[in-house]
């Protein structure tokens, strides 16, 4: 630590991460803020969120600035890939060994040890969504902040998620066996019990529930009257946004325990009948594969019908960015490359990109949400849990609403998961599943939800005049 002409300079790491804080006493003084434009609060929130911009705090007469870099890490691919190889090596071993032997190993050691890690998961998942939706809807700064761009951004984020997720989902049901009369009749008493029970009896059972449309219902109701609150609640929304740091940087450091997580699933399968499960469920790569095509090649047509561009020319636009997020499943790590790809190759309007982005990064994941129900479908098939309309309904709400509300951070699959699971009847053992499945379809996710992100910006751009169509037609 340096200090000196009246201000301190401390250099730090945690968990090997590096931080660095300026401190200056004195009046307040932001000087993160912009002048430019009432959406800069939001965007600094967020940038901030991915590691991409510093934070600004006047805390006891000092003006704090955090930055906290986002150190280079080691891929979890190898570990997790190295998991997955050392638990099919001993548990083919293990197949010799007595039943009685292999019972005793399961139940004393591996069963603990995802029981523990399950519930350690369980108990952070719901805090996690909660803080993130709710520190988001704060994080506008307040409701002119939305403007003429904000609110449209927003509303058409929502929308292509759902009509989305309905056309992924209609291309991969055909797969999935329906419950026997069920896709003949369907009770409209069975929507309007599903619409009502989104609300919830108090503020707390959905937490003790587990139950994440309630959780993101109560969520947004109290967002919403911090925000139009404002400085009135000031101390609660500081309270919501450190409360959200904490919860997850939790995360993350329970994210590094998944490679144990994934070898004791994978063991544990071995050790019993779970392994029969997993091979059964074989189906749902080629499946996720299915449904995110079809949202692709939406994306593709909402861009070239309408603004009447080559599809050839979109795609070696936007490949690049594609390719990073299909190769590191990390939108953060194709943040530059997707910014100049938005300005400078489809010629969208600065003034978007420099809110749109960041914004949609957090919660525009349409490869998430398909990625979410496809495990859903795949998971009910393999524990024989039945598809009716109204279970149908309820996945594709949970879907989607999850994949608006998990924060973009290491290990938010593993609570959306949980939770969706858990809505619809799953057995938890299928988190196990979809954990070593989720190793490669993560990355097919990422790399939809940039692209997917990419031409809902340049829809939204030419919708508000806001776009170089020269630039986007050209093929340079």
């Amino acid at each position: 630590m340096t200090s000196g002409g009246g201000f301190t300079l401390r250099c730090r790491r945690r968990f090997r991460a590096p931080r660095v804080e300026l401190i200056v006493p004195g009046p307040s003084l932001d000087p993160l803020s912009e002048e430019d434009g009432p959406d800069s609060g939001a965007l600094t929130g967020m940038m901030a969120q991915m590691g991409l911009a510093p934070l600004w705090q006047y805390k006891d007469g000092t003006n704090r600035v955090l930055f906290t870099p986002k150190r280079k890490k080691r891929s979890l691919m190898g570990s997790l890939a190295a998991a997955l190889v050392l638990a099919v090596a001993l548990g083919y071993l293990c197949r010799f060994l007595p039943e009685a032997v292999r019972l005793v190993l399961a139940d004393k050691l591996v069963t603990p040890v995802f029981d523990t890690f399950m519930g350690l998961l369980t108990a952070v998942s719901g805090p996690m969504i909660f803080l993130s939706v709710t520190w988001g809807i704060c994080c506008i700064g307040d409701v002119a902040s939305f403007g003429r761009i904000g609110k449209r951004m927003i509303a058409k984020f929502i929308l292509l998620t759902v009509v989305l997720s309905v056309a992924a989902g209609a291309a991969v049901l055909p797969f999935f066996p329906m419950a026997a009369g069920g896709g003949q009749a369907f009770d409209p008493s069975e929507l309007m019990d599903m619409v009502l029970d989104i609300v919830p009896a108090n503020f707390f059972t959905p937490f003790t529930e587990d139950n994440p449309l309630q959780i993101i219902f109560v969520a947004v109701l109290i967002g919403v009257a911090l925000l139009l609150l404002g400085e009135k609640v000031s101390v609660a929304a500081t309270f919501i946004e450190e409360s959200n740091y904490v919860v997850q940087l939790i995360m993350e450091a329970i994210s590094s325990l998944v490679p144990v997580f994934v070898f004791c699933s994978v063991f544990n399968m071995f050790l019993g009948d779970g392994f029969r499960l997993l091979a059964r469920s074989y189906k749902i790569v080629p499946v996720v594969v299915l449904g995110m095509g079809v949202v692709m090649v939406c994306c593709l047509a909402l861009v070239c019908l309408r603004w009447k561009v080559g599809p050839i020319t979109v795609l070696k636009k936007t490949m690049p960015t594609f390719l990073i997020g299909l190769s590191t499943a990390s939108s953060v790590a194709a943040y530059p490359t997707n910014q100049e790809c938005c300005e400078r190759q489809l010629g969208i309007d600065e003034k978007i990109t420099r809110f749109g982005i960041p914004l949609g990064q957090v919660i525009y994941m349409p490869g998430a949400a398909v990625l979410h129900l496809v495990a859903g479908l795949c998971m009910a098939e393999t524990y024989g849990v039945a598809i009716t309309p109204a279970w149908l309904l309820t996945a594709l709400f949970i879907s989607v609403m999850l994949a608006i509300a998990a924060p973009p951070v290491p290990g938010s699959a593993l609570t959306c998961f949980t939770l969706l699971f858990t809505q619809l009847g799953i057995p938890m053992e299928a988190v196990a599943i979809m954990t070593a499945l989720n190793v490669i379809l993560e990355f097919l996710a990422t790399a939809l939800n940039l692209f997917g992100l990419q031409t809902a910006l340049t829809d939204l751009g030419g919708s508000l005049d806001m776009l170089d169509v020269d630039a986007l037609r050209s093929r340079t």
